[in-house]
């Protein structure tokens, strides 16, 4: 009986399982080590691939045709197992961050990294097919950004170029966006269709946003279908090469090569931004070099019109930016060919009403293992992830270090706060305009522009919490000193007129600042205090490694100042005079 999911410790093939890494339409990737405590990227494909003896033999296939390749920029195929319902594929583990993550959030590549990516990836496809094999899930997910370049991965619905399909009758797999038209009309997997997923990959680097669209599944595709890219904010040669590229006809798409020559041009001497209007003069002999399908062409008969660049011969190419569409990226998912044109589909009835009868058909042949897309931009907000361990040792260290410096513990954490709630406000305010609009490359100035009015507005919304926290320190103090003065409570030694000092008096001041403490952190309008926090300790120590050592830090320096309060030092009460006891 197949299993579902593998937890942690799981063995599988002789592989044991550490940790899921992400799924997808066709699976689910774990880091594993092999018997000899090497670390893998273990894929364990859906049931039904297991269950199906065609998709076996073409697993055995293609998993000894890519076991013989061996290219940097592809991820080594190095086990599978076909002959079982929990089949599953065995890569390297490369060291990378995808595609996808990277851009949402660092922002769209330059025309430097845009031509690394585009040369290390054609490469890589180069190889593949080379070896016989398409890809046919190129996605920006499904490619990792290396100090070494990009590296292809993920071939859980790869197959052999002379291979029959391996899906069920009238359905093909892949990821709307990233998926050549043609597929969609009925054609046959191709180094051609893994090329038009090569330019969608670029046209995604390149804006920040998945080139066709977002929202409704047919409505992707339909761009798709139509040639529809969203290429808006690129300068006009690349966005004329990347719309050439991603021609509906394979026919009239630009050329690989030719895109190369567009991106390494762009790189070494810049884009051609548009006038006004949205059309630029561009030298003839750039033009030559670079066939741009959907690109005007005007031949003037007269003088050329005012104009950047004046040719030879009074001709003027000018080239018209193609219109622009949202956009934002698929899923891999199962999709019946034959798709209706854009001009056919009807979504709407007479009444101006959607008809949900017209997507029935599509909606029934998604993958179950993966959702819609969100609405807007298809930026996905990265977690503020809970860092409780990492929480709980700072409490730990403000705490102690409050045992001899109860007033300084008190500023220095206020603001901290302070700064971490302006953080969380200005970074949370990034991510909104992300999502509504996509990622810019000013995002970062205009985050930085906006920090003042952040931290004023973090100052604002500490007050509450801030007066809430002050009152109970007050009230607490003041029930406590009435003990003391009644003689109901006897702190240490201490006799009245004594400065307020000793092991008792330490451990007193450490609780009230962290009673104090943890009412401005739970207390009102104190989530984006939390949430800065979370953002601030992902970037000061990230990961569990990042994580460990500031636990570390913490407990040693939470050591040092219970080693001092128990052995006899003074209470700094600075900036304020000692207080004597009752």
């Amino acid at each position: 009986m197949e299993r579902i999911g593998l937890t942690p410790g799981s063995e599988i093939g002789g592989y044991t399982v550490v940790a899921p890494l992400g799924s997808g339409g066709m699976g689910t990737v774990y880091r594993a080590v092999d018997g000899g405590g090497t670390a893998v990227a273990l894929k364990l494909l859906h049931p039904h691939v297991g269950a199906d003896a065609t998709a076996r033999e073409r697993l055995r296939r293609e998993v000894a045709a890519l076991q013989r390749l061996r290219h940097p920029a592809v991820a080594a195929v190095l086990d599978a197992e076909a002959d079982s319902t929990e089949a599953f594929i065995v890569t390297e583990l490369v060291d990378g961050e995808n595609l996808a993550d990277h851009v949402r959030e660092r922002g769209p590549l330059d025309a430097d990294d845009l031509l690394t990516l585009a040369t290390g990836l054609l490469d890589a496809l180069t190889a593949v097919h080379g070896a016989g094999v398409v890809h046919r899930d190129l996605k920006p997910s499904n490619v990792l950004v290396t100090d070494d370049g990009p590296v292809l991965i993920d071939f859980g619905i790869a197959q052999a170029a002379d291979d029959p399909e391996i899906t069920s009758t009238g359905l093909v797999v892949g990821s709307p966006g990233y998926l050549a038209p043609e597929l969609l009309d009925g054609g046959e997997p191709s180094a051609g269709s893994d090329l038009w997923g090569w330019a969608a990959v670029l046209a995604f680097a390149a804006t920040g946003r998945p080139p066709f669209g977002s929202g409704r599944l047919e409505g992707v595709l339909a761009r798709s279908s139509a040639g529809e890219v969203d290429v808006d904010g690129l300068g006009v040669l690349t966005a004329a090469t990347l719309h050439g590229a991603l021609a509906p006809d394979a026919d009239e798409r630009t050329s690989p090569d030719d895109v190369i020559a567009a991106l390494t041009a762009v790189a070494a001497e810049g884009d051609l931004p548009p006038d006004e209007d949205g059309t630029v003069v561009m030298d003839a002999g750039i033009a030559a070099a670079v066939p741009l399908a959907g690109a005007t062409t005007v031949i003037a008969a007269e003088d050329p019109p005012t104009a950047e660049v004046a040719l030879p011969a009074g001709e003027t190419t000018v080239l018209v930016a193609p219109d622009t569409a949202d956009a934002h990226d698929g899923r891999t998912v199962a999709m019946p060919v034959d798709l209706t044109k854009p001009d056919e589909v009807d979504d709407f009835d007479e009444d101006g009403e959607e008809d949900p009868d017209s997507v029935d058909w599509i909606e029934d042949d998604l993958d179950a293992s993966e959702g819609r897309g969100p609405e807007g931009s298809g930026y996905v907000r990265p977690p503020a992830r809970r860092r409780w361990g990492s929480v709980l040792a700072l409490g730990l260290l403000v705490g102690t270090a409050a045992m001899l410096f109860p007033l300084v513990v008190l500023l220095v954490v206020g603001a901290l706060l302070l700064v971490e709630r302006a953080i969380g406000s200005t970074v949370e305010a990034m991510h909104t305009r992300r999502e509504r609009a996509g990622v810019r490359r000013s995002d970062a100035a205009r985050a930085a522009a906006a920090s003042p009015w952040h931290l004023l507005r973090a100052a604002l919304g500490l007050v509450p919490a801030l007066l809430v926290a002050g009152s109970v320190l007050v009230i607490v103090v003041g029930v406590v000193w009435w003990l003391f003065d009644q003689g109901t409570w006897v702190l240490g030694d201490l006799t009245s007129g004594d400065v307020v000092t000793g092991l008792e008096a330490s451990i007193l001041c450490g609780s009230l600042v962290l009673l104090a403490v943890l009412i401005v952190w739970f207390g009102p309008l104190s989530h984006m205090t939390r949430t800065g926090a979370r953002r601030v300790l992902h970037v000061v120590a990230p990961g569990r490694l990042g994580a460990a050592v500031l636990v570390l830090v913490c407990l040693i320096g939470s050591a040092i100042f219970v080693s001092l309060a128990v052995n006899g030092a003074d209470i700094t009460w600075w900036p304020l005079d000692a207080p004597t006891y009752p």
